[in-house]
């Protein structure tokens, strides 16, 4: 919904109204509707606002309590803050706007942390007690809405992107520290960001701030695995979860603006379109990305659907130069480096989105909640993953599928638990064998910690640990890609599946509910699956994917990058030095299949770092 950020000066400095307005402008896409600001003394907070629920005036940030003790900014929604309305008007809240921010204020004064588990919803805040002289910062459950912060010398600043803390006096650097799991996981997990000294607010967690600029406590106040353990035996799940999804979808069809649906022609998106037909709303719209002549493109299957459900289809193609134009433009936006390199085309579908509607609702998440990827299977089936290790005895030339070589390489390490760390690489033990990179830390402490916490609640469970470690780790980095490629377009994501009570629910399930057989998903295959036509059910599952191999060949600047990305300064800077550039683009453009992933994250790594340090 908004752009948060703001800081708070240590020895009683005076905060400065320019610093914080060049923290809070350089998220104006975050934003564009309104700029907000309260500074006083040593504190300062700032909000961009992208209007959604009371586009009044009045709804604007930051928000403050009557009596001048409280301020708040928010980004985010609160999609059941109607329900609160009985109790806070009993307790003699009166109300001056019908936005949710309001709600939000007049619950955290009544009832501090403690209603936090009452709130469906994403969301990020920063609320400050002016008596007390107490700043609260808090994240939503599983990363929706992001939060970024820093303690210096200075003081300490947060914001929604790592962006915002750079005017605050933080010097923008890479932390080479980070560079291991970044290469090799193509994502900083946890805590950590790439940048130095930028931290990332962890998921379910929030803090508190106390006079003297002081860090008091950091606690998580949403623990899925301790949640899901205090469920209640759901004794129907099948129609417990169409009944919970089709809520949830209601839910984030709120809005006083329009609202349309990110559709691939999947599983998921597609019953999301179910749901909002079957729920009676109108003036529906889709949004879908077209390949044309690419054996992944879902476009047809796309329209299909929308015109069977009366929903307008909206289809567009990014190729050529518009495509180079928005990888460029998502790298400035996304500050972090890209992991899933679809970015670039989801941005240029939300500015064309927001045409017509500033929400826009995604099927993301699915897949990490119910084992829907392809590459869950190997955990799916303990027979399936024993004759999978057969692989290893293979010579390679009678391997003739490449996803057959790909899985000899992620079943090479032989140790199941660096197996499920790995589930989502692209690059393995193998990879940094021929790279002469095996000193490299590919035991992230984060993701160590995150599969030991899976092996507590699901013991002997491969497939259930490996769904949440994924939770924790992979959804994060779509989460931020989301987050990125739509509010760089002034549009905000809202996930159905993300609703928390389906995520608790799901995982106090049994693992039978947890099948891997044909597309996976077995809940969401078993009773929304069978209400979509033939022609989705049929469809076997295809990931969203580019053909950058032919691109970074083809398309005049991804080309020109490729030939001079070997002086790029990154390949400099640490162990980089040891990967010898010249040769892997020669072995790509010999051989493009083979060297892909390789080549891949060599290319937008070396693109990441021209974008945003200028050589």
């Amino acid at each position: 919904m908004c752009g948060i950020t703001g800081f708070w000066n240590k020895n009683n400095k005076p905060a400065s109204p320019e610093v914080l307005r060049q923290m809070r402008d350089s998220m104006i896409h975050r934003g564009p509707d309104a700029g907000g600001e309260f500074v006083e003394g040593d504190l300062a907070l700032g909000h961009r606002r992208l209007s959604i629920l009371d586009l009044s005036e009045g709804a604007n940030q930051p928000f403050h309590s009557s009596c001048g003790r409280y301020h708040l900014v928010f980004n985010g929604e609160i999609f059941n803050y109607q329900e609160f309305y009985p109790e806070l008007k009993m307790k003699g809240f009166q109300f001056t706007t019908t936005s949710d921010t309001e709600v939000l204020l007049y619950l955290l004064m009544s009832y501090d942390l403690s209603v936090l588990h009452r709130l469906n919803g994403f969301f990020a805040f920063a609320f400050w007690d002016k008596e007390e002289r107490k700043l609260l910062l808090v994240k939503d459950r599983y990363g929706v809405k992001p939060l970024f912060w820093t303690e210096t010398e200075q003081g300490m600043a947060f914001g929604s992107e790592p962006k915002s803390l750079f005017p605050f006096g933080l010097e923008k650097s890479m932390d080479e520290s980070r560079m291991d799991e970044w290469f090799f996981y193509r994502h900083v997990s946890g805590p950590n960001t790439l940048f130095k000294g930028v931290n990332r607010f962890l998921p379910g967690y929030y803090q508190i701030w106390k006079d003297g600029v002081k860090l008091e406590k950091e606690e998580r106040w949403y623990h899925l695995g301790e949640q899901a353990a205090k469920q209640s035996k759901i004794s129907d799940p099948k129609g417990w979860y169409e009944e919970t999804f089709l809520d949830s979808v209601r839910l984030r069809m709120i809005s006083d603006v329009p609202v349309g649906t990110m559709l691939s022609g999947g599983l998921d998106s597609s019953s999301i379109l179910y749901a909002q037909h079957h729920l009676g709303y109108k003036d529906l719209s889709s949004w879908n990305l077209m390949f044309p002549g690419f054996e992944k493109d879902e476009s047809g299957l796309a329209r299909q659907l929308s015109e069977l459900y009366g929903v307008e289809y909206n289809g567009f193609e990014y190729v050529g130069d518009e495509l180079a134009d928005l990888t460029e433009n998502i790298i400035q936006v996304s500050d972090e480096p890209l992991m899933h390199f679809t970015d670039g085309v989801l941005l240029g579908l939300s500015k064309k989105a927001k045409e017509k509607v500033t929400v826009l609702l995604t099927g993301e998440g699915a897949d990490e909640l119910m084992a829907g990827y392809v590459r869950h299977k190997v955990f799916g089936n303990t027979l399936r993953y024993s004759f999978l290790h057969l692989l290893n005895y293979i010579p390679d030339r009678y391997l003739t599928q490449g996803r057959l070589k790909k899985m000899k390489r992620y079943l090479s390490s032989g140790n199941p638990e660096f197996e499920l760390m790995t589930n989502a690489n692209e690059l393995y033990l193998s990879d940094l064998k021929n790279l002469n990179l095996e000193f490299i830390n590919i035991l992230p402490e984060y993701r160590v910690q995150l599969l030991e916490e899976a092996k507590v609640y699901f013991p002997k469970d491969r497939l259930r640990q490996l769904l949440y470690l994924e939770m924790h780790t992979h959804l994060c980095s779509l989460n931020d890609k989301n987050d990125r490629t739509t509010m760089g377009a002034s549009i905000e994501c809202r996930e159905p599946f993300l609703d928390y009570r389906l995520v608790t629910g799901l995982f106090s399930l049994d693992t039978k509910y947890f099948s891997t057989a044909g597309k996976g998903k077995w809940l969401s295959m078993n009773t929304l699956g069978k209400k979509l036509p033939d022609f989705i059910q049929n469809h076997e599952k295809v990931g969203l994917a580019i053909p950058w191999a032919d691109y970074f060949l083809q398309n005049p600047v991804f080309r020109d990058h490729l030939e001079t990305m070997a002086d790029s300064p990154l390949f400099q800077t640490g162990w980089m030095a040891y990967i010898d550039v010249k040769k892997a683009v020669e072995d790509f453009k010999k051989e493009p299949s083979v060297h892909y992933p390789l080549m891949r994250s060599l290319f937008f790594n070396s693109f990441w770092y021209k974008i945003q340090f200028g050589s």
